[in-house]
């Protein structure tokens, strides 16, 4: 079976200007079907989430649906996907809800393979509580991090492992999962740029 390129591309109506769109999450570019979506929720009466009445309902079965799908999208639970403004906002919520239950003395790990919104927030919460940074690597020559590089630097201090799932960058794709055992291993939790 082949991909037709074409027909997805035909999906997207902003691609018909001809422009190569290559700066990521500034510039992303819906489908036709999304934007048909946001235009409906914004036309459609919605209030606050609730049961009450048909407004309410109507604005939660929203939230439901959108969850309900990205967590078939991801495999996961529709109760653990969170939507936020970006991923930058959402990380900083994350940061500071975090660091309140850390302590000095722990270490969060960050990596210079990241995009600077998974570094900025983990390194300003950490200093708000008088927790240590550690860097991961990653090597220069390849654009690869690779869980020996997280290794190094996580201990049994460690509190939270920040990678992303692709460089923005250069694209490269650091093995999640293994990065996520050697997280777990300490007990530590792991936050993962998903955006690129």
């Amino acid at each position: 079976m082949g991909f037709d390129v074409q027909a997805v591309r035909k999906q997207f109506p902003a691609l018909t200007e001809g422009a190569a769109h290559f700066d990521g999450p500034g510039g992303t570019q819906v489908p036709q079907c999304v934007a048909d979506a946001v235009a409906t929720a914004l036309t459609s009466a919605v209030s606050n989430r609730g049961r009450s009445t048909m407004s309410e309902r109507r604005a939660d079965d929203m939230v439901h649906a959108g969850r309900a799908a990205m967590a078939d999208l991801l495999g996961a639970d529709p109760r653990g996907i969170v939507f936020g403004r970006s991923m930058t906002q959402l990380t900083y919520d994350f940061s500071r809800a975090l660091a309140k239950t850390w302590q000095a003395g722990d270490e969060v790990v960050v990596s210079r393979l990241d995009h600077d919104a998974d570094i900025r927030p983990w390194i300003q919460a950490a200093a708000a509580r008088g927790v240590t940074v550690r860097w991961a690597e990653f090597d220069r020559r390849t654009g690869e991090l690779n869980g020996a590089d997280v290794a190094a630097v996580v201990s049994q201090r460690t509190r939270l492992v920040a990678v992303t799932a692709a460089s923005n960058l250069i694209g490269t794709r650091p093995p999640v999962r293994e990065i996520a055992d050697i997280a777990h291993a300490v007990s530590a939790l792991l936050y993962v740029d998903g955006v690129h």
